[in-house]
């Protein structure tokens, strides 16, 4: 091994999924493991202060290996975003979305991948930043920041937060963690769907293209491809294409919700009525009620706003992928 690491493990982690990495090391040769260095978080944002840190020390010459979920890989890519620090993902939180699209929907084997980070290749990314407003115009800093994943606004906001509700008021049940997203998804669709917002695109093509409603069910704008416990909104998005892949759902009836949300979990929802999807390069979305203030969320991270902008940065920072096997 050739490189240096240094993990940033999250203090939110599960002890079962502690207990998976301490055996996952345990196995890793010694001679690899002298080029392992850990900083275990302690509280609200120190992921975040720990990557930009090292970034700053240590600029390429180390590794920044993010072991936890969405939220703690959100943390440390706004915290090193445009530096030449490259980051290695473990899947080691919740839903692990993002290492979907990284590693494919099989979990990759713990140990293998400690062995072998020197295989892990770094890439440009992109980044997609989330910028909110009140009704007045006033910039909401501190619901404003990059996103490396996905970001929505609409009914899978609300199931979203529901599910992380269900799992902090049963933190030790696996299955409640395992089910969780969806048991709150078939409540959601049952209850109030839609969302008082209109949007306005950027296109790659560079036409704009304006929403003829002003109530919709929900909008993602994705990097990559899974979210919301392996939900798959943008099967085709890439996150280092400089495009965001957008689907937006209309105001839908129960029944076509019934029938969409399978569809939606797995991808198969593009080109069925009432899903539009665009590649877009920036966009806005707005509250068509003054008294209604929209809530999103940026890579699992609830943020609100009267008006969000978005907006694409091409090759904003440096994500390791795994080395491509043969079959």
């Amino acid at each position: 091994m050739n490189r240096q690491y240094i993990f940033i493990i999250s203090g939110r982690a599960d002890q079962k999924s502690l207990r998976i990495l301490e055996e996952a090391l345990a196995g890793v040769p010694a001679e690899v493991r002298t080029h392992f260095e850990f900083r275990y978080t302690q509280y609200g944002g120190h992921a975040a202060d720990a990557a930009r840190e090292i970034s700053e020390k240590y600029g390429n010459r180390v590794t920044v290996v993010s072991c936890g979920g969405d939220g703690t890989i959100n943390e440390v890519c706004n915290a090193i975003a445009f530096s030449k620090t490259p980051l290695i993902c473990l899947p080691f939180g919740t839903g692990n979305d993002l290492s979907k699209t990284i590693y494919g929907l099989k979990t990759p084997d713990l140990r293998e991948s400690l062995i072998n980070l020197d295989s892990f290749k770094p890439r440009k990314i992109d980044l997609i930043r989330i910028d909110s407003y009140d009704a007045m115009g006033n910039h909401l800093p501190m619901w404003s920041r990059y996103c490396v994943n996905v970001a929505s606004i609409g009914l899978d906001t609300k199931v979203q937060a529901a599910a992380k509700a269900m799992v902090l008021a049963n933190p030790k049940s696996s299955f409640v963690r395992k089910t969780a997203y969806i048991r709150s998804a078939l409540k959601g669709i049952t209850g109030k769907r839609s969302s008082n917002f209109s949007y306005k695109l950027e296109l790659e093509s560079g036409e704009t293209y304006e929403s003829e409603s002003t109530v919709n069910t929900l909008i993602s704008i994705c990097n990559g491809r899974y979210y919301g416990d392996g939900f798959c909104p943008a099967p085709d998005a890439m996150p280092d294409d400089g495009i965001a892949d957008v689907c937006a759902v209309d105001d839908v009836s129960f029944g076509k919700a019934v029938n969409l949300i399978t569809k939606y979990r797995f991808g198969k929802h593009v080109g069925k009525p009432g899903i539009h999807m665009f590649r877009a390069t920036s966009g806005i979305i707005t509250s068509t009620d003054p008294s209604y203030q929209l809530q999103g969320n940026y890579d699992g991270e609830d943020f609100f706003g009267h008006r969000i902008r978005f907006e694409v940065f091409p090759g904003a920072m440096y994500m390791c992928f795994p080395e491509a096997k043969d079959d």
